[in-house]
């Protein structure tokens, strides 16, 4: 078996410290390079010097590439989530509320209770896909659901139209969520 080299022609005012370059047949690494006028370089090598002109084209080696890193398998990173697919062992826990409670694991909810905690290189345990979910303030929602009989968007209007007096009714509840208090 024979070690391939890659070399890649490059031009000597490109070359820089740490390089590689072949030489009279062989492969010497670059110590430093210096301009000795405005058409030439030198190249200090650790067994010597070689002057170049700027525009003369040197043998770069070029290193080999490392293998690519395994891709990383997927896992959840928001604070709270709904499982869509998963399981642990037998067990699907699709539909449940998870909370994270570190980088590698998720506490699940069943009732508002603790169920279980699903650790991310757990064996027999998966979370395949999931949604994230916000906290609203219960408040928030009641003045949104209030808002929305106000306005009587169950009325027959236009698409459009309804959207927008939606949009101008959630704007009050920004404030609510952003100040905790009630809205008018």
């Amino acid at each position: 078996m024979t070690d391939t080299l890659t070399i890649r022609p490059t031009p000597a005012a490109e070359l820089e410290r740490g390089m590689l370059i072949r030489h009279h047949g062989e492969t010497r690494q670059i110590v430093r390079v210096c301009d000795y006028d405005t058409q030439h370089v030198v190249i200090y090598c650790h067994d010597g010097t070689s002057t170049y002109r700027s525009d003369a084209t040197l043998d770069v080696v070029v290193p080999p590439e490392s293998d690519p890193e395994p891709e990383a398998e997927s896992w959840p990173t928001e604070p709270i989530i709904r499982i869509l697919d998963g399981h642990q062992g037998h067990r699907d826990i699709g539909g449940m509320v998870a909370l994270r409670s570190s980088m590698y694991a998720y506490r699940l909810l069943s009732d508002g209770d603790e169920a279980a905690l699903v650790l991310r290189d757990q064996p027999d345990a998966e979370i395949e896909d999931w949604e994230g979910l916000s906290v609203v303030p219960t408040e928030a929602v009641r003045t949104l659901s209030r808002r929305l009989f106000e306005l009587g968007i169950a009325s027959p209007l236009r698409r459009d139209a309804a959207m927008a007096r939606v949009v101008d009714a959630a704007e009050g509840l920004v404030q609510v969520a952003d100040t905790g208090q009630d809205a008018d």
